[in-house]
C-alpha cells in the first residue's frame, strides 16, 4: 500500500460525514491507499458512525482516551500500512487529485515533506474568525505559489495536507506528545528541517477547510492554547523565537511596551472590556468599515489573551522577558583617555568620564556583556543578565589597555574591541593627512592580552575604507581577510564585525553575513530578538555627554536631548 491518510478527530461526527467522502473518492486505485481515523476520546457517537462506513479504499478506526492530536497522530502512524503518510484534519474537504499530487512530490529518491495549500471552504460559517483565517490562507499560499515554497523556519507547518515517508517519521520519533496543540506540528517541522529534510510545495494538492468556530471560541480557546504552546515551543527550540508570535515582546516604542505590559499583568484581563464593542461591531458587520473595526477588536482580544496565557506558562513577567523580551543597548566608544594629537577630539572620552559612566551602569544593575553572549541568547536561549549592556570600542587604540580596561575589570564588565587588521601595531591613517602623528593602535601581543582578559575581539575591516565603494574582490579581502588575520592572532573564530564609518548596503551586508555572525552599524536604537544580526544598532557616547545624556543612550539607544538641543540651536525655520 502506498499511502495512509491519518485523521485525528474529537467530537466531530457530523462534520466527518461531510468531509470523509471527499477522501474516499480520490483519483487513485482504491487498493493503494487507506484512511486511518483516530477517535480521540469522542463522546458524540463518532466511533459508531465510523464503523458503519464501508468505503472502497482501506479503512481503519482507532479509539483512544482523550490525549490530544499529537498522541492521536502517533497512534495512527503506528497502525498505518502505507509507505507514505498524509495528515489531514477532520474539517478538511479534499479535491480528487490531492493524493496523486502528493505522490508526485515524493517521486525523488530522497525523503521529503510534501505539502499543499489549504483554502477556506464555502461551507465555513460566516464568522469573523473564519474571515480572518480565509484571508490568512489566501495571503500565505499566494506567497508560496509565487515564491515556490516555504520560507523556513518561520513557515514550518507539517500537519494538515502534509505528507512524508512513514519510515522518516518513525525514525525521528513522531510527534512530541508533550508539545500542546496547536504547535505540535511546528515542533515536528523544526526537527525535520534541522535534519536537512527538504520541504516541497505542490500548489495543485488543494484542500479546503470548513471553519465553524465562533469569535468567543477564538478568544477563549484558541488564543490561550496558542500562548501556552508558543512558550513551550520557544523553550524547546530557542532558534525559532524570532519567528514566534511572541517575538515582538521586547520591540516597539516605550508607550506600546508599557500598554502591553499593563494588559498582560493586570489582575483582570482588559480583553473583557473589548467584548461589548466588538459584539456590536460584529452585528453591524454588513457595513465594511465597521466589520474591519470588529476584526481589529477581535485581533486585539486574541493578542491580549495569548500574551496572558504565555505569561502563565512562563511563570512570571520577568521569566517571559528573559525568554523573549531582552533589550540590548550598545554603546560605541573610540578613544578613552587624554586627548592625543592625531586622534579626533570628537572621538575621545576622558578616563574620568568613562569611569563615571561605568559606575553609573553598575550601580543600576547593568552588566557588561560580550557579543558572544548576545548571540548565545538569540540562538540558544542562554540566559542574559536582567540588564545587559554592550560596550564597543572601534579602531583599537593602544591606550585602551591603560585607560579603559582597568575600569572594565574593576566593575566586572565585558566589552568588544573592533580592530583594523591591516594596521595592527600601526596608526589611524584613515583619519586623513595631519601635521601631527597619528594615534597608535594595538599590537598583536596587546590584542592577545585583551582577549585573555575577556575582552572580545572583533573585526573593523582590513584598512577602514568605505566598503560600498569597493569591487567584489576588494570587499572580500576587507571583510573575510580581516577575520582571517585576527583569527590567527587570537587563535579563535572572529564572530563580530563593525562597519567602517557605519557605511553599508545590501551587497556589503551579504558579504559580511557570509563571514560573521554579528555586525554593528552606527544607526541608533535598541537591539531586540527581531534586530537583524547584520544590522545591530549602536549609539555613540560623545565627549560632551553629561550623565543624563548617557542615561538616555542606555534607556532608549539614542539621546533625544541631543536632538532637542540641535533643534533649539537652529532656531525657528
Amino acid at each position: 500500500m502506498q499511502v495512509s491518510f491519518i485523521i485525528p478527530t474529537y467530537n466531530r461526527r457530523e462534520l466527518l460525514r461531510h468531509t470523509l467522502p471527499t477522501i474516499f473518492k480520490q483519483d487513485f486505485p482504491n487498493h493503494e491507499y487507506e484512511v486511518v481515523v483516530v477517535v480521540d476520546g469522542s463522546t458524540d457517537g463518532t466511533s459508531a458512525m465510523l464503523r458503519n462506513l464501508q468505503p472502497r479504499c482501506g479503512f481503519q478506526v482507532l479509539e483512544q482516551s482523550n490525549q490530544g492530536p499529537a498522541a492521536a497522530r502517533n497512534n495512527g502512524l503506528a497502525a498505518a500500512q502505507g509507505q507514505v503518510v498524509l495528515f489531514l484534519d477532520d474539517d478538511i474537504l479534499c479535491e480528487p487529485q490531492v493524493l496523486g499530487e502528493h505522490l508526485l512530490g515524493h517521486s525523488g529518491s530522497e525523503p521529503a515533506v510534501v505539502h499543499g495549500p489549504i483554502y477556506a471552504a464555502p461551507e465555513s460559517h460566516q464568522t469573523l474568525p473564519a474571515e480572518i483565517r480565509a484571508d490568512w490562507f489566501k495571503a500565505f499560499y499566494g506567497r508560496l505559489s509565487a515564491t515556490g515554497g516555504l520560507n523556513l523556519p518561520q513557515d514550518v507547518h507539517v500537519v494538515s495536507n502534509s505528507s512524508m515517508p512513514r519510515s522518516l517519521l518513525l525514525d525521528c520519533g513522531g510527534f512530541d506528545v508533550s508539545m500542546p496543540f496547536p504547535r505540535e506540528d511546528s515542533e515536528l517541522g523544526l526537527r525535520l528541517w534541522k535534519r536537512g529534510i527538504p520541504f516541497r510545495y505542490r500548489s495543485k494538492a488543494v484542500v479546503r477547510e470548513i471553519y465553524s468556530k465562533s469569535s468567543r471560541y477564538f478568544v477563549r480557546n484558541e488564543a490561550p492554547a496558542m500562548g501556552r504552546a508558543e512558550v513551550i515551543l520557544c523553550r524547546k527550540h530557542p532558534d525559532f523565537r524570532p519567528h514566534s508570535d511572541l517575538s515582538p515582546l521586547g520591540s516597539g516604542p516605550s508607550w506600546r511596551r508599557f500598554l502591553r505590559q499593563l494588559a498582560v499583568r493586570s489582575p483582570a484581563s482588559p480583553h473583557l472590556l473589548l467584548s461589548p464593542p466588538r459584539w456590536i461591531a460584529e452585528r453591524l458587520g454588513r457595513i465594511p468599515p465597521i466589520r474591519r473595526l470588529a476584526i481589529r477588536l477581535l485581533w486585539l482580544q486574541y493578542r491580549i489573551v495569548l500574551l496572558r496565557s504565555a505569561l502563565r506558562e512562563a511563570g512570571s513577567w520577568k521569566a517571559l522577558q528573559a525568554d523573549l523580551g531582552a533589550r540590548l543597548p550598545v554603546l560605541m566608544y573610540h578613544h578613552v583617555g587624554q586627548p592625543q594629537p592625531g586622534v579626533p577630539r570628537s572621538l575621545t572620552v576622558s578616563q574620568e568620564q568613562f569611569e563615571g559612566q561605568i559606575r553609573w551602569l553598575a550601580r543600576r544593575g547593568y552588566v557588561g556583556i560580550c557579543p558572544a553572549d548576545w548571540l548565545a541568547w538569540c540562538r540558544e536561549g542562554k540566559p542574559l543578565p536582567p540588564r545587559p549592556v554592550l560596550l564597543t570600542f572601534d579602531d583599537g587604540y593602544a591606550d585602551l589597555l591603560k585607560h579603559a580596561v582597568p575600569v572594565l575589570k574593576r566593575y566586572g564588565f565585558g566589552a568588544a574591541v573592533f580592530v583594523v587588521s591591516g594596521q595592527i601595531g600601526g596608526t589611524n591613517i584613515w583619519d586623513g593627512a595631519q601635521p601631527v602623528p597619528f594615534g597608535r593602535l594595538l599590537a598583536a601581543d596587546e590584542i592577545r592580552e585583551l582577549a585573555a582578559l575577556g575582552i572580545e575581539i572583533g573585526a573593523h575591516s582590513h584598512s577602514h575604507p568605505d566598503l560600498r565603494a569597493l569591487s567584489e574582490e576588494e570587499l572580500g579581502e576587507e571583510v573575510a581577510g580581516s577575520a582571517r588575520d585576527l583569527g590567527v592572532i587570537c587563535n579563535r573564530q572572529i564572530l563580530s564585525f563593525a562597519y567602517p564609518y557605519g557605511h553599508h548596503d545590501g551587497r556589503v551586508r551579504d558579504r559580511v553575513r557570509a563571514t560573521y555572525d554579528l555586525a554593528y552599524t552606527t544607526e541608533e536604537g535598541m537591539n531586540t530578538l527581531l534586530t537583524d544580526h547584520q544590522g545591530l544598532r549602536r549609539t555613540m557616547v560623545q565627549p560632551s555627554d553629561r550623565l543624563i545624556d548617557f542615561a538616555c543612550r542606555v534607556w532608549w539607544g539614542w539621546n533625544p536631548l541631543h536632538w532637542v538641543r540641535q533643534r533649539v540651536s537652529r532656531g525657528p525655520g
